[in-house]
């Protein structure tokens, strides 16, 4: 190895290191927004000295920077984050404010980022509790924690998880027409990276769905397997085109 490469992979080794302390020296002290600006480096980086900072910040008693915890935990990837980050959501569903939304939305968005397939097992009581537009007054919180559940549930799927991809399968089946879509929706972006990995079951689902007595449902449906066909599912496809004749 030259010179010039050993002095190279030394500057590199210098410039992490000074990165990693400026991190912390923020993590120590800084301010809600400060923190914010550090979520690209924390993700790059993920150096262990920050695992009992963002722990101690999850607990933080201003909001804001529960929610940059949340966030730095799921770009940390770490699944050691996901039991703290689940006592934290049934800690702070009692706030139901606008605070409360983006809260859990953080955290729900950072166990979908760690991709633990095992989350399905939190995620899908959690979804099922949540009234829709048909189970009586609902909350903007429950509209929006109901498609953030759904969209993190995605998210580890499109990682190629089993789990995650069947219960999509299965709530893509649910009596709930907006449980169905945002199902829909994610199922196909489930498979983005690998298209013909969808069984010929849920694809044959996904098909009777397109004759569904709900308009939205229906074309929900419809536009997941265009989706995979676009993205070079072959049988998709075919189903596709048979819907159009």
């Amino acid at each position: 190895m030259s010179g010039k490469g050993i002095t190279d992979y030394g500057n590199k080794k210098l410039f992490a290191e000074d990165s990693v302390l400026e991190c912390l020296k923020v993590l120590e002290s800084g301010e809600a927004e400060d923190l914010f600006e550090l979520l690209p480096r924390i993700s790059v980086v993920r150096d262990q000295r920050f695992y009992p900072l963002l722990l101690a910040l999850l607990k933080h008693k201003d909001v804001r920077h529960r929610e940059f915890a949340a966030y730095a935990m799921g770009a940390m990837a770490d699944e050691a984050f996901l039991e703290p980050l689940k006592k934290a959501f049934f800690k702070n569903r009692q706030i139901s404010d606008f605070d409360g939304l983006e809260l859990q939305t953080a955290v729900i968005e950072a166990i979908g980022a760690i991709g633990n397939d095992d989350a399905v097992d939190f995620f899908l009581p959690e979804l099922l509790k949540l009234r829709g537009a048909t189970d009586g007054e609902r909350t903007k919180k429950d509209e929006g924690m109901r498609r953030c559940i759904i969209g993190a549930i995605g998210a580890i799927a499109q990682q190629g998880r089993p789990r995650s991809q069947a219960a999509l399968a299965e709530l893509a089946a649910n009596k709930d027409p907006e449980i169905q879509i945002m199902a829909l929706v994610e199922l196909s972006g489930a498979y983005w990276h690998r298209p013909n990995d969808i069984s010929d079951e849920v694809l044959r689902n996904i098909y009777g769905l397109t004759a569904s007595r709900n308009r939205a449902v229906a074309e929900a449906a419809l536009a997941a397997l265009q989706n995979l066909a676009d993205v070079g599912c072959r049988r998709a496809e075919a189903l596709f085109r048979t819907n159009q004749k």
